[in-house]
């Protein structure tokens, strides 16, 4: 720019000398010296003006050359700050990587060190509490051992008391006061008496009767009475004529024991007498059919009729039976059961028994509306057999 301007300012300064040259070669030499001067002093001020446009011009390129320093150290400043920023955020990121790691060590050590010493604290107290415990368990056991055989003994001496009338006078229990004593027995505790009943060191009329005391409980117990008669049934041992008279009670017990439980049970203990032929057959079976057949009639189940029907010719002992007779005969007309009333009557009721007549005629007449024409050809046999006797 400088450069242009000097030639430009060359280039006027020429074009006004160059026209008065040939003027000047026309002039006289003698020319005077004020113009000479006049154009000296324009030259110098042309060069003033040059100068002060140079110095124009270079302090122009030096205030452009002073923003762009500012610019260039601005902008190195602003990417030495962000360059500075994420360099001191990597750093503080690593710092709290570490420190934070170095606490997490630390917690962990100390936790475990705490947990190790409170861990044995604990230990030892509750080895010390648990050997505490187990000392008194043990006494308690002991103890608990102890009353329960003080227990058993108190039930086994109420339940002799009931066919030893000397021993229930000494425990309190007169033999005239048997209601008493019947309640007594009833507040005793399951457990105890389910302890006896299956103890086979007890002789068989304790069991009889501690399974005879269950089954009259709320809700009645038949399982160990059926346990006791099962067992009896497996053996072969000769039993007396008192341990007979118990357990048939066992099994007239069950005839007043309405459940399903009882039915089924009953059911299947005279199945095992009439398949299995056992030694003590005759001592149950009789009992046995009465007590299906009265609880038979009391659940409305008619599907004991042919077992019932099968046992009839089996039956024994029943000169002094004949209400029991009567009643089964009832039981079977109820159940609508007529061939097991013929039954009782071809095998049971015959010329040659004597005391039967009762049964007999009870017997025909449920018949009579079920098979007249059976009640009027027996009592015409009956008749013929008279005349010839």
């Amino acid at each position: 720019m400088r450069k242009f301007i000097a030639f430009l300012l060359l280039g006027a300064l020429l074009g006004m000398i160059l026209p008065l040259l040939p003027a000047q070669q026309n002039q006289d030499v003698q020319q005077s010296d004020p113009e000479i001067e006049a154009l000296k002093k324009r030259i110098l001020e042309l060069e003033k003006q040059l100068q002060i446009v140079e110095n124009i011009e270079k302090m122009d390129l030096q205030t452009k050359l002073a923003e762009a320093n500012t610019k260039l150290i601005n902008a190195d400043f602003g990417t030495f700050k962000k360059e500075l920023k994420a360099d001191n955020e990597e750093q503080m990121r690593g710092w709290s990587h570490w420190f934070f790691g170095i606490l997490g060590i630390i917690v962990v050590i100390s936790g475990a060190a705490v947990w190790f010493s409170l861990k044995s604290l604990i230990a030892r107290s509750v080895k010390k509490n648990l050997d505490g415990f187990k000392e008194a368990l043990k006494e308690s056991g002991i103890l608990k051992n102890q009353l329960e055989e003080l227990e058993g003994a108190v039930v086994v001496s109420m339940l002799e008391s009931t066919f030893k009338p000397d021993l229930g006078s000494e425990l309190g229990f007169p033999e005239q006061n048997k209601a008493r004593r019947e309640e007594a027995l009833k507040e005793l505790r399951e457990e105890p008496i389910l302890k006896i009943f299956a103890n086979e060191k007890y002789m068989i009329a304790i069991r009889h009767r501690a399974a005879e005391v269950l089954s009259r409980k709320s809700p009645p117990l038949v399982s160990p009475v059926f346990q006791l008669l099962n067992s009896t049934l497996d053996s072969n041992v000769d039993i007396d004529s008192e341990t007979e008279r118990r357990l048939r009670n066992s099994v007239n017990l069950l005839g007043s024991i309405h459940t399903r439980e009882t039915y089924q049970g009953l059911k299947l203990f005279l199945n095992r007498l009439l398949t299995e032929d056992p030694k003590h057959k005759d001592l149950f079976l009789t009992w046995t059919v009465f007590s299906l057949g009265w609880v038979s009639v009391k659940l409305d189940m008619r599907d004991s009729g042919p077992i019932l029907k099968a046992a009839i010719p089996d039956m024994k002992n029943l000169q002094l039976e004949h209400k029991a007779l009567c009643d089964l005969a009832r039981h079977f007309d109820i159940l609508n059961e007529p061939a097991c009333i013929k039954g009782i009557l071809i095998n049971h009721v015959t010329s040659e028994s004597s005391g039967m007549e009762e049964v007999g005629d009870r017997c025909l007449e449920l018949l009579q509306k079920h098979d007249p024409e059976f009640v009027e050809g027996w009592r015409a046999r009956e008749a013929t057999d008279n005349s010839n006797a």
